[in-house]
């Protein structure tokens, strides 16, 4: 056997080496991202919405390709929404885009929910970290929070919020049938999107001893405060009320 001679081993490991860079600037050439998050997504109250979302790669091709999408198993997101299991950058582009769809329906309120969206792992292509999708229901109004916190028996708390306009019933009420039965010594928030105007809120004890505390807050600013009395015989309710405006 002939021995290979020093050009010869020296000319093999330059293309060598050479072929190794090319196949590494390559794979860090076909590199795909979503677009930069987190994203904002405020759904239309009562109705479905959609939002476009864009991805890109670092690089054009002369034929269509398609990467797969995935939700990721951290999103919070409870309210029903529609994610296609692909998109596609066009031949001759560098960007893609496909649409989400979220419902605004009992499981969606103004506290933000997260869709986090990843790609399918695919092999010869650098894929970017999951996109962040922040969900809320629109609000054109203000965001008021109302703070409830317990004492050892939260189940026997409900409470109802009026538009002092009109009191003949509540716009918004909770803990009707022992509903918090497993939030005693808890504080319990919910959040509200109320047009300007003047409210009232009745916080219940049940029982008759009291013992729940309330908050009403908006922008950082306590707008109603109280807690609930004791002193009846059992099984004889007790209740605290407030107003507060919205401008």
């Amino acid at each position: 056997m002939k021995k290979l001679s020093i050009y010869t081993l020296l000319t093999l490991f330059i293309a060598t080496f050479y072929n190794c860079e090319e196949q590494e600037l390559a794979s860090e050439f076909n590199y795909v991202t979503f677009e930069s998050g987190p994203t904002k997504f405020d759904v239309v109250k009562d109705a479905t919405s959609d939002r476009d979302i864009s991805v890109y790669s670092a690089n054009k091709t002369g034929s269509d390709r398609t990467f797969m999408i995935q939700v990721d198993q951290s999103s919070t997101l409870l309210a029903n929404y529609t994610v296609p299991s692909s998109v596609t950058i066009p031949a001759n582009s560098n960007e893609g885009t496909f649409s989400i769809s979220v419902t605004d329906d009992d499981n969606l309120g103004f506290v933000t929910q997260e869709l986090i969206l990843d790609f399918v792992d695919e092999s010869g292509v650098n894929l970017s970290d999951p996109l962040i999708i922040e969900v809320t229901e629109e609000c054109l109004d203000t965001i008021v929070s109302l703070s409830l916190t317990f004492d050892d028996w939260a189940e026997e708390c409900t409470w109802e919020i009026y538009d002092l306009a009109d009191t003949s019933s509540p716009i918004f009420s909770g803990g009707n049938g022992g509903e918090y039965d497993a939030l005693d010594n808890t504080t319990f928030g919910l959040d509200f999107c109320l047009a300007s105007g003047s409210y009232g809120i009745v916080v219940y004890d049940s029982y008759g001893d009291g013992g729940t505390t309330f908050e009403v807050t908006s922008l950082g600013s306590t707008l109603a405060s109280g807690a609930v009395p004791g002193g009846n015989p059992a099984n004889v309710p007790t209740q605290t009320s407030s107003t507060f405006t919205i401008n």
